[in-house]
């Protein structure tokens, strides 16, 4: 009981608990901050990362806006040393804001999602009709290597990704596509061509190619897809760059971003048939 009528100990103790607390979370939602753009962080990690931070932030909220009130009635401030208002003033506007602020600025300025479209979509929207498989390919492989990835990626494994899929593309043996294609097939955040089935590797011959990207090898949401029609001589017809982000969470309908050659009347984006 005494303690609470000199709360002396308290203020000097919890405003700067409180502060060091504002830092940690700073810490841990900016940490690596200066790997952006190849680096982004993941948007549910983030939000899940607050959900745990913000009682303990909403408690010490309520600890400085005690102690503020008990700092502002003179008659209850018999401590030796006088009462610093403003650094319990200035944690409250911090605590109040640093949560909203730090769960709404990846989704507003380091979308993931929106990064990869507009990335995707400079890259697919360059490549011409006419335009030799061969070239294509080779843009899809310089493309892997310029798209943006979650923080949570392994970057060394990342890169062997990118590397095993610019070596499948570019080979010319079979067999040794084939001893590729296994863990290509689970590949995360890199184009591969695909078949539509995991354990079947995508016909060379075909005159469609489909290009895929996940951001989870078991989730077919979060999916970039890329369909080209090759005509005679093995040239670009038709490109359709589609998706099924992440964050629309819905498995079916999914959105076409580009068409190559776009057709008079098409407005971009507008969801799949």
């Amino acid at each position: 009981m005494s303690s609470l009528k000199n709360p002396y100990w308290i203020r000097r103790a919890g405003v700067p608990a409180a502060w060091a607390w504002i830092l940690l979370v700073v810490v841990l939602s900016f940490w690596g901050a200066w790997d952006i753009p190849a680096h982004l962080p993941d948007i549910n990690e983030v939000a899940t990362t607050h959900l745990f931070l913000a009682p303990v932030s909403l408690v010490l909220f309520m600890l400085l806006s005690w102690i503020r009130k008990h700092g502002d009635d003179e008659a209850a401030q018999p401590g030796p040393r006088p009462f610093s208002r403003w650094r319990a003033t200035a944690g409250i506007w911090v605590l109040i804001v640093l949560h909203p602020v730090s769960c709404g600025l990846y989704p507003a300025v380091m979308n993931l999602d929106d990064r990869t479209v507009d990335g995707v979509t400079r890259v697919v929207g360059a490549m011409p009709v006419g335009l030799p498989r061969v070239d294509v390919e080779r843009r899809l492989v310089e493309l892997n290597a310029s798209l943006p990835i979650s923080m949570a990626t392994d970057r060394s494994r990342h890169r062997k990704l990118q590397d095993t899929a610019a070596r499948y593309l570019s080979e010319k043996d079979a067999a040794v596509r084939r001893a590729l294609w296994p863990e290509l097939s689970r590949a995360t955040l890199v184009f591969i061509p695909w078949s539509g089935k995991l354990a079947e590797e995508p016909d060379r011959n075909a005159r469609e190619q489909v290009f895929l990207r996940r951001t989870r090898a078991t989730s077919d949401i979060g999916v970039d897809r890329i369909r080209v029609r090759y005509g005679p001589a093995w040239m670009v017809e038709e490109i359709v760059y589609s998706s099924n982000r992440q964050l629309l969470m819905e498995r079916q309908p999914c959105t076409v971003h580009i068409i190559v050659p776009a057709p008079p009347e098409a407005e971009f984006p507008y969801p799949c048939p």
